[in-house]
């Protein structure tokens, strides 16, 4: 097993190594082409972009093309798109959740003002319409994976609009909470997994399966984005943010549904302070009690079982190497949550 992860791991990097500088001056190009010279708006992609990240979003179809003997070439304007929509949402996301620090760098809104960020914002959905124009598929097919993308893209607002409803609703089930991720981030990995297949000329089936195994690793990514941002460092400005924007994460909503009244009312309250009166002695303590309530367990619980979802669906079944991408994605995924929690479990043992 150790071998065949190895060999994965190898040609994930391979891809990566081969694909991402063309996926990169995709972006580059297209952005120049449809900009004037001197444009603030390339100013405010280029300092957005070199913030990094693991560009998963960009890589994912030229994965399943490679997993479906298609050249991942062929799908490279549709990898930018992807990456760039991403992008735009993220630029959007700091704006709205007040977030001055990204991966240890100002964000967009923070260095050049909140309007030009929303305009950067608006631009990069522009960039991503224009990115799929560059692909060399039939026009029927390209203006199909073209209404997909825009399809997707109202589905991750919807599930910003209700992330932000969530904040100032009294009392918010696991339930409610999975319904907003599906929408928010699940979408963002099935658009990328089900055009990929579109492309390809995958049968429906497999194309709705793949959707299927996405909206599970949606979940996944979030809910390790959701612990991570207590137990680890996303590179933003503290920790444990969520608390003090009062976001509803997995591990607000698991605990409110567990805890008795008096932590409930506790946690309640520090949720509703104003951020800059949330200390890190308030964040400190939401930890502790995530840990007493069984919530951070609950949450490692509910990664683990996500991943066999993803990898459990029916349709995919009749295709191994397929599934050992998604397995090794998976993997690759988890890598930050599983850096953080085994030193925690370890001292924990001690």
């Amino acid at each position: 097993m150790k071998n065949q992860r190895d060999d994965l791991r190898s040609k994930f990097e391979s891809l990566y190594r081969t694909w991402w500088p063309r996926v990169n001056h995709l972006m580059d190009e297209t952005i120049k082409e449809s900009s004037a010279d001197g444009s603030l708006l390339r100013e405010m992609t280029e300092y957005h972009m070199q913030t990094g990240g693991k560009r998963l979003r960009a890589i994912l179809p030229l994965l399943i093309a490679d997993a479906l003997g298609v050249d991942p070439g062929a799908l490279l304007p549709f990898s930018a798109a992807c990456e760039m929509l991403h992008n735009a949402s993220l630029v959007h996301d700091d704006i709205q959740d007040g977030d001055t620090v990204r991966r240890g760098q100002a964000t967009v809104w923070k260095k050049f003002g909140m309007p030009q960020a929303l305009n950067l914002g608006d631009a990069m959905i522009a960039y991503t319409i224009l990115l799929m124009h560059k692909l060399q598929s039939p026009a029927a097919l390209r203006e199909r994976v073209t209404c997909r993308v825009l399809l997707e893209m109202l589905r991750v607002i919807e599930g910003q609009v209700e992330d932000l409803s969530l904040k100032h609703k009294p009392n918010v089930g696991l339930a409610e909470y999975i319904h907003m991720v599906e929408r928010k981030t699940s979408r963002l990995f099935a658009l990328p997994m089900g055009g990929a297949a579109l492309l390809c000329g995958a049968e429906d089936v497999l194309e709705q399966g793949l959707v299927e195994s996405a909206c599970h690793i949606g979940v996944l990514f979030q809910i390790q984005d959701d612990i991570l941002d207590i137990y680890g460092n996303k590179g933003r400005e503290h920790i444990g943010n969520d608390i003090r924007e009062g976001k509803q994460s997995v591990l607000v909503v698991h605990c409110l549904e567990t805890i008795n009244q008096r932590d409930a009312q506790w946690l309640k309250s520090t949720l509703e302070k104003p951020r800059s009166e949330t200390s890190a002695d308030d964040a400190a303590a939401a930890k502790e009690l995530f840990e007493r309530s069984g919530s951070l367990a609950f949450g490692l619980e509910e990664l683990a079982r996500r991943r066999n979802a993803a990898l459990d669906v029916p349709a995919l079944a009749p295709y191994p190497e397929l599934l050992n991408v998604l397995d090794e994605a998976c993997e690759m995924f988890l890598q930050p949550i599983n850096s953080v929690m085994r030193p925690l479990t370890a001292s924990q043992a001690h």
